[in-house]
């Protein structure tokens, strides 16, 4: 089976995006972050973490507004209307459903709160 030219240059672009993404988001990263509310105003630190771990881990399928590239919207307005509760979608990072993948075994829980509350405050 072979993939369409168009769909092919897409993957490309995804791949040599998020690898991108990646280097400049690991000069950034922080481990001693400490956790918070998704839903609390976010300090400097928690901010850059959340940003830090969506441009790491989530880019690649979201997209970098969040408008979806394989995976679905999750811009503010989409998301919102999906998870009232930050809770809820912490649970979805943490144990995946449909496509997407399960986060627990790969990110401390400060960081599942950090990029749930990065996305919940409008990706930046």
């Amino acid at each position: 089976m072979t993939l369409p030219v168009s769909r092919l240059r897409r993957i490309i672009a995804v791949l040599l995006a998020g690898g991108l993404l990646m280097l400049v988001a690991a000069a950034g990263c922080s481990d001693s972050v400490p956790a918070e509310s998704a839903d609390a105003p976010l300090s400097a630190e928690s901010f850059t973490l959340g940003k830090n771990v969506y441009l790491t881990r989530c880019v690649g399928c979201h997209g970098v507004d969040g408008s979806g590239i394989v995976g679905p919207d999750i811009r503010p307005g989409k998301v919102l209307e999906k998870y009232a509760s930050a809770e809820a979608m912490e649970e979805v990072v943490r144990d995946g459903l449909g496509e997407m993948p399960e986060f627990a075994s790969k990110l401390r829980e400060e960081e599942i709160a950090g990029v749930v509350a990065y996305v919940r405050g409008g990706l930046g």
